[in-house]
């Protein structure tokens, strides 16, 4: 068996695909009453790495802690040089309260080699817990043909545009993803969401009455962030929200009022964002966090205000608190995709 055909490695117990129902009943019946089933929504994860099925398991078990899930791991190899199907199926248990009883969330793993894989959807949501949301996380890049039939059951579609080598490609599959869904499909790009504690930190430094009074005298914006597509994201939220326009030229926004607004963006080791800066006509605001800080500093440098340092919470960013953020979301994200309209030309 080479690198391309590994089994997925402590994923549960190995089952026959047609009998994963049944097994998962006998697997209740054996803990008896300590242990209850739970689940609020059905979420699925499909990678094609073999090595990210134990560290995705590991996950769902972070998960399943704070919040009840159906987990459905898919492991799709197009290169294995067989077509078959396998499934293991495993519980993911913890304490609830005070008592000794305990709450369960289940796994199924599939592995689908070869051609196998056109099979998808027939084989992995027949099995899905009924009346339950489904939030599919495609780990990865998109990629045609799209299967309409596989985005049709779609609710939450979950991604992570940090990794994407072409962003632009991968943005207009999205929206065509959207598109086969009726529009119906709520997008969620965990490099977004990553950016809830960076947006919240400048959000409270322009709080600041000296920070508030120059937001239509910013004549640059320098981020330094640890992809650059967070960074577009970053800047799509404040032109969004500060009422920018992108130039055709590309290289610079307009204000409201007219006034040119130059930006750049670097990539950086460390945090997601690692530092913003807002030159204005008269002062300069920065806020910056230093790696493994759980803190933004911020400095508002301007007439009258002293140079001392704030510092604002930078927010939880773990992947599995970023992903237990989007199971708990009930609503749509409607800045992101403002924030997207507003740099798409930058992609």
């Amino acid at each position: 068996m080479n690198a391309t055909e590994q089994a997925p490695i402590e994923a549960g117990f190995p089952v026959e695909i047609g009998r994963i129902d049944k097994e998962l009943g006998k697997l209740w019946e054996e803990v008896g009453d300590t242990k209850t089933r739970a689940s609020l929504v059905n979420l699925a994860i499909f990678t094609e790495k073999a090595d990210s099925v134990a560290a995705n398991t590991d996950l769902i078990s972070k998960i399943a802690s704070q919040y009840a899930c159906r987990a459905l791991l898919i492991f799709a190899n197009p290169a294995a040089s067989q077509s078959e199907a396998k499934a293991w199926i495993n519980a993911h248990c913890h304490l609830a309260g005070k008592g000794e009883r305990q709450i369960c969330s289940e796994q199924i793993t599939f592995q689908l080699d070869g051609e196998m894989i056109s099979a998808l959807p027939n084989i992995v949501f027949s099995h899905l817990d009924s009346d339950l949301p489904l939030y599919f996380w495609w780990q990865g890049e998109f990629r045609e043909p799209l299967d309409k039939k596989l985005w049709g059951w779609v609710d939450r579609l979950i991604y992570d545009s940090a990794e994407w080598k072409t962003p632009a490609e991968q943005f207009q599959l999205v929206r065509k993803i959207r598109t086969l869904t009726e529009v119906r499909t709520i997008l969620c790009d965990l490099n977004w969401t990553r950016l809830v504690g960076s947006r919240f930190a400048i959000a409270q430094m322009f709080d600041h009455s000296c920070a508030l009074a120059r937001v239509g005298k910013i004549q640059k914006v320098s981020i330094s962030c640890a992809n650059y597509t967070a960074g577009l994201l970053l800047l799509g939220w404040l032109a969004s929200q500060l009422g920018w326009k992108l130039q055709p030229t590309g290289d610079c926004f307009l204000s409201g009022e007219g006034k040119r607004i130059d930006f750049e963006i670097q990539t950086t080791v460390g945090p997601v964002l690692t530092r913003c800066v807002f030159d204005c006509e008269d002062a300069t605001l920065e806020i910056w966090r230093e790696a493994n800080s759980e803190y933004f500093q911020a400095r508002i440098g301007c007439e009258g205000i002293s140079d001392g340092v704030m510092l604002v919470p930078a927010g939880r960013s773990e992947l599995a608190d970023i992903l237990v953020t989007e199971l708990s979301r009930g609503g749509n994200h409607p800045l992101y995709r403002k924030g997207l309209a507003a740099i798409d030309a930058l992609f």
